[in-house]
């Protein structure tokens, strides 16, 4: 069944704000985007999580999942596009803080294994030092499925919700994660998913130092 209007601008809007910035828009942001009532906002949510256009969870701003959305579709580069991995701004190591989403160059190198929506961004401060990660270095990003468990200790960027992104050693133990830096200066960054929204956005593949491979 095809969404009906206005269904389908909500549901479009839905889309076009996961493809941007790898999470779901909460309620306030989707009635920004689409001017549109709060009781008619959720009507429309309501209609397509019973169409099964979407699933949501509870106690949780950002409670959306696309069920049929596939992230191979997500705009990180195409096979057919400027040679290079995107550049797609830059990533905490310190605090969390809000990441800059579009893109400004792509990194040219070469390593096995890439993957189509591999990106790259880059390191801002210090708290990655120990594993190899400096500040101002550039980190390969490879997206990850909603939902996905990282092992014990693997680097990973994460967004937390109301803080921003960060790349952290990742940890749980239940409803706790921690998220610890290589530089004993930082002290462990701990949330209860009971309280807090955390996404795995990717997972650490490669670092790379040389500025001058950017084009």
């Amino acid at each position: 069944m095809a969404a009906r209007k206005p269904h389908g601008a909500v549901l479009s809007f839905i889309e076009a704000y996961w493809r941007k910035h790898q999470n779901s828009p909460t309620i306030r942001e989707i009635i920004t985007g689409t001017e549109r009532s709060h009781g008619s906002i959720q009507n429309s949510l309501n209609w397509l999580e019973r169409n099964q256009y979407i699933t949501r969870r509870k106690r949780t701003s950002r409670s959306i999942k696309l069920v049929a959305f596939e992230s191979p579709a997500l705009p990180y580069t195409d096979q057919s596009g400027p040679e290079g991995l995107p550049v797609r701004g830059e990533i905490a190591a310190g605090y969390c803080h809000e990441p800059a989403t579009e893109e400004y160059e792509r990194l040219n190198i070469e390593y096995s294994g890439r993957k189509r929506n591999d990106y790259v961004l880059k390191i801002s401060g210090d708290s990655m030092v120990g594993a190899g990660i400096p500040d101002g270095a550039y980190v390969g990003i490879r997206p990850v499925t909603d939902g996905y468990k990282p092992k014990p200790g693997e680097i990973v960027a994460v967004y937390v919700e109301g803080q921003g992104a960060t790349l952290k050693h990742f940890f749980q133990k239940e409803s706790v994660v921690v998220l610890e830096s290589a530089n004993p200066k930082y002290e462990p960054m701990i949330f209860d998913l009971d309280s807090c929204e955390l996404r795995v956005q990717g997972t650490h593949i490669f670092t790379h130092w040389q500025s001058a491979a950017l084009c």
